[in-house]
């Protein structure tokens, strides 16, 4: 299992472009093969900080991902939107307990 985490802070102006840029790549993201999980959720403490956490099957079906069209230009958008370059780590990951 792959595991990445990120996010991206908007600026206060561009904060509904970013929420509906977010939103649209997310629930795009969840239809391509090897998609286990992809959400974007706010954080309480800084709210024009948006928290994204994906899981993908496996690393051939993340770089299938990033290598859509529509991915990339999310990534260039997101970036022209937030007041500094939107961050991600990637993890390679194991469940050690579930339920």
């Amino acid at each position: 299992m792959i595991l990445v985490t990120g996010h991206a802070i908007a600026r206060k102006e561009t904060e509904a472009a970013v929420e509906r840029l977010a939103v649209e790549h997310v629930l795009r993201s969840r239809a391509e093969p090897g998609c286990v999980s992809h959400e974007v959720s706010r954080d309480v403490l800084q709210p024009l900080r948006f928290v994204f956490v994906e899981r993908w099957s496996d690393m051939a079906a993340l770089q299938a991902h990033f290598r859509v069209e529509a991915s990339r230009k999310f990534a260039h958008a997101i970036t022209e939107l937030c007041e500094a370059s939107p961050q991600m780590t990637i993890y390679q990951a194991e469940a050690l307990h579930t339920g």
